[in-house]
């Protein structure tokens, strides 16, 4: 597959040298680090290139932290002032080390 990037005149001087001390023209050199730096996930904002076929297999990143600060009690909203004011909480001060 061909295609046509621009780039600037900085970008391009980098380019050849890095294929010339490589021993490789510059569409072969450009070819190998993109195939490269996909495979190794480091393109696309740095997450992980994965097929397309496992699209619906692939759990959204947010899901490692479902539950993480869940403690497991459900009436802390409904008892929030008895919890407050059984731990000495003065709202002048409010949550401060003495």
């Amino acid at each position: 597959m061909e295609i046509t990037i621009s780039v600037s005149e900085r970008a391009e001087q980098k380019i050849r040298k890095q294929a010339e001390e490589h021993g490789k023209d510059v569409s072969e050199f450009v070819g190998e680090f993109v195939e490269e730096n996909f495979a190794n996930g480091k393109m696309n904002g740095g997450d992980k290139i994965e097929n397309t076929e496992n699209k619906k297999e692939r759990k959204h990143n947010l899901l490692k932290f479902a539950g993480m600060f869940s403690s497991g009690k459900t009436d802390t909203a409904e008892r929030m002032y008895e919890i407050l004011y059984s731990e000495d909480f003065d709202p002048a001060e409010g949550f401060s080390i003495k």
